[in-house]
């Protein structure tokens, strides 16, 4: 039975992957794809060496609030953050000059330095970064003193948003509570094998069907922090984003360094609408990511009420 749960789950993988692969590499060959040229893009990237690399990276979590938190950040005139970029990511090809053409020139800084009296503070945001074995290691490479931004929902929120997110674009076919069984199984062959991988693929074997594992957080803020020291976090529940969005922006402004700014246009961004998680089910994942919550606040320092 977990041979063709396993299979299956391969499977959907497989042509997963096969569609993000075909989109991606559109996108990133103009001349078969005129839609996406521009002169825009070509004039950014000749222009590279004059462009600023992020001051910041907002690095998860994905189904969190991310979207909004991005809305909210463009609006204040002291910042400019781009997203999904997903360079540290999938387009990890692609060269660095093709990373600096997305941020703005140090001419425009200085510009609003001197006659605007305006600091510039530039980010990236691509929300699948935190998931990702290999980017700590690259974005400590390109950026190590970068600001690490991180919002992290209640982990049982997080895995019915994702999955529920996958059922949309078609992707995933099972009950959410099917979905995780054989998930919980397929962990627990990684765990007692760690050679055994479900699928090679870079971008979906971090991405799709991980709905338990990427709620697991203080597993990838350790490997994080391998890389950064504590003080280049800020890492955030998105209750406090939903509720108090004027005392969660005042920390982030705090954070980069900016002047306190309030938001115009506060509607949440990215808003899921689907059916109730059943209660027992609901009970099972509470129950099963204590554990590794209490783990997590013992890392940071402080604990999140996620506990229901």
């Amino acid at each position: 039975m977990l041979k063709n749960e396993t299979t299956n789950s391969s499977n959907q993988i497989e042509r997963s992957s096969v569609t993000n692969n075909i989109r991606l590499w559109l996108l990133e060959h103009p001349s078969l794809n005129p839609y996406r040229f521009s002169l825009k893009r070509a004039y950014r990237t000749a222009t590279n060496q004059i462009r600023l690399l992020p001051d910041f990276v907002v690095i998860g979590s994905s189904k969190s609030g991310t979207t909004s938190l991005h809305y909210y950040l463009l609006q204040h005139p002291s910042i400019i953050v781009e997203r999904n970029v997903h360079f540290f990511e999938y387009m990890h090809n692609n060269s660095i000059e093709w990373y600096r053409g997305h941020f703005p020139t140090k001419i425009y800084k200085n510009f609003k330095k001197i006659i605007r009296k305006e600091k510039l503070i530039v980010g990236e945001q691509t929300a699948t970064y935190l998931f990702h074995p290999l980017i700590p290691k690259r974005i400590h490479t390109t950026i190590p003193n970068a600001k690490l931004i991180v919002v992290l929902r209640n982990p049982v929120d997080r895995a019915y948003s994702n999955y529920q997110h996958q059922v949309r674009e078609g992707i995933e076919k099972r009950t959410f509570e099917d979905a995780i069984k054989s998930e919980l199984k397929r962990i627990e062959i990684c765990k007692n094998n760690p050679e055994y991988k479900i699928n090679n693929n870079d971008f979906n074997n971090h991405v799709v069907f991980s709905y338990l594992r990427h709620g697991i957080y203080v597993d990838f803020i350790k490997a994080w922090m391998k890389f950064f020291t504590k003080e280049q976090f800020l890492i955030l529940p998105t209750y406090e984003l939903n509720n108090n969005r004027v005392k969660f922006l005042k920390q982030v402004f705090d954070y980069l360094n900016v002047p306190n700014f309030e938001i115009s246009d506060i509607v949440r961004q990215n808003v899921g609408e689907y059916k109730k998680l059943d209660k027992s089910t609901r009970k099972f994942l509470v129950d099963y990511y204590r554990p590794h919550n209490e783990r997590l606040f013992k890392l940071l320092g402080k604990k999140f009420d996620w506990d229901q």
